[in-house]
């Protein structure tokens, strides 16, 4: 990551704010994209997603909002008289979030994440009544717990009397605009999470409209990321004159972020991500007039779209296993990896712990280990779990490589970058070379990236690109084994699954 001390950094100054669903994070970034200071001028504060064994994923209304406050106020007193060259608030947020208002502005409802699947019963519903290749033609989404279809028609069902008060539907960002600005509008990056959105016209789906009960006017305005909102409100113009005149950037979808900053910006560079959670995304150079079935189709901006898929599974996997089995050290283990063979084990694996997303969408995925033995042992088992997040990305990239370039990048970030057999084990599955990208805060760099060119300091085709390092070459005899690995994946889902 590039990086400058303060008295070096150039004008203009961007503020990145990262909202995640753990914490919220300010950091700074000046006129060349180079983060200024990163481990002194920042701010940080957890926030609380409230869960529970019902499949509950929510936040208190105002408690995303307290604690933007407060990582602005602590990079504001760390920066003193230097925060008057701050001239852009750059906002990325977790996305498919949803909070009903009164018509007082109020909020009625908690802020429900896409992590909430209460919901499943109802995308189990819309999909049996709907015709789910003409919503994934309009609107770019599958119909899942994740996106607004669901989530609504949930609230009408088990809280008809609230749904009934609630006159407007936003997100977390138009909500931050109110608060701020006094604006109910939406970036047309966050309005394409919702699955609400015609992904052609840009505009909120009059069908989705029709089926739910839901009015146009209850949903925010759609803009496009540039000019950003002036005028700050009070009491915040008080408490922040450094961004009282400062343009606020409507936010924008998290993933759309981490794509612009891992260097990800075209058609011939594809991003992947592993983290938590797995992500394969790209930027083709128009809007797909057709998207390979299972995968979605975002908009980075008005102009640029996002099309990928992303799994439920990641290092969570990685996580679980190492937890639950009676493993070696991680040195051990990333050597004994390795050296093994692929698919030594002859173990079969779906690694739906929390569900599926791309590229089945089932809600009601568990996960299954099939072919234990007796002689079956725990790094037998560890292989098999990171070989099938591995198979799950080579269902996506199946999908996924026509809308790219044909001599095209793979661009790759996250804490799997620490797991060298793991890179490598799925550039075998790919068949193709990836690349480690050394940027460690894609997202924000991503957002403050789009901030600046929004400004006029950067064009589309000028964006500075991250620092790269390793490739991982795949090996192709690997590669055999694995495509019939991917099919008896394949197999294994259509029994359990269908």
């Amino acid at each position: 990551m590039p990086v400058v001390r303060l008295e070096e950094a150039k004008e203009p100054f961007i503020v990145a704010l990262d909202v995640g669903t753990s914490s919220v994070r300010a950091l700074l970034y000046d006129g060349n994209c180079n983060a200024v200071e990163p481990t002194t001028l920042f701010g940080r504060s957890q926030v609380g997603l409230q869960t529970d064994s019902s499949g509950m994923a929510v936040f208190e209304a105002e408690s995303v909002p307290n604690a933007i406050a407060e990582v602005l106020d602590a990079l504001l007193g760390k920066l003193g008289k230097s925060a008057s060259k701050i001239r852009g608030v750059a906002i990325d947020t977790f996305v498919s979030n949803i909070i009903g208002l009164d018509a007082n502005y109020k909020p009625l409802t908690p802020l429900y994440t896409y992590a909430d699947t209460r919901c499943a019963e109802d995308a189990r519903t819309l999909r049996a009544n709907c015709d789910q290749t003409q919503v994934h033609d309009r609107n770019g989404c599958m119909i899942h717990s994740s996106y607004y279809p669901a989530r609504l028609a949930w609230e009408k069902r088990q809280h008809g009397e609230r749904f009934g008060k609630v006159r407007h539907w936003w997100n977390l960002g138009t909500f931050l605009a109110w608060l701020f600005h006094g604006s109910n509008t939406v970036s047309c990056s966050t309005a394409s999470w919702t699955g609400l959105l015609n992904r052609r016209t840009l505009k909120w789906d009059e069908v989705w409209l029709n089926e739910l009960g839901i009015a146009a006017e209850q949903l925010p305005l759609i803009s496009d990321l540039a000019p950003g909102l002036q005028g700050l409100k009070e009491p915040w113009r008080s408490r922040w004159p450094a961004l009282a005149d400062a343009s606020w950037f409507l936010s924008i979808g998290d993933g759309a972020a981490a794509n612009i900053g891992s260097g990800s910006v075209d058609e011939n560079h594809m991003a992947l991500t592993i983290g938590t959670t797995a992500a394969m995304r790209v930027v083709p150079t128009k809007i797909p007039e057709k998207i390979p079935l299972g995968l979605w189709n975002y908009r980075v901006d008005g102009s640029r779209p996002l099309v990928g898929g992303a799994l439920t599974e990641g290092g969570n996997v990685h996580e679980w296993l190492h937890k639950t089995l009676k493993l070696p050290d991680a040195r051990e283990c990333e050597r004994l990896l390795l050296e093994a063979p692929p698919i030594r084990h002859g173990l079969r694996m779906l690694p739906f712990f929390a569900g599926e997303r791309a590229p089945g969408w089932r809600d009601d995925a568990t996960a299954t280990i099939a072919g234990l033995r007796i002689g079956t042992t725990p790094m037998d088992i560890l292989q098999a779990g990171l070989e099938s997040v591995a198979l799950r990305l080579g269902q996506i990239y199946r999908r996924l490589a026509s809308m790219a370039g044909p001599s095209h990048r793979i661009l790759a970030s996250g804490g799997f970058l620490q797991s060298p057999a793991w890179v490598r084990m799925i550039a075998s599955v790919l068949g193709k070379p990836i690349t480690a990208c050394l940027e460690p805060e894609a997202t924000s760099r991503g957002v403050a990236l789009l901030a600046l060119e929004a400004m006029g300091t950067f064009s589309g085709s000028s964006l500075p690109v991250p620092e790269l390092g390793t490739t991982f070459e795949p090996d192709m005899q690997s590669n055999k084994v694995y495509q019939e690995a991917l099919q008896a994946q394949e197999d294994l889902y259509q029994r359990i699954l269908g």
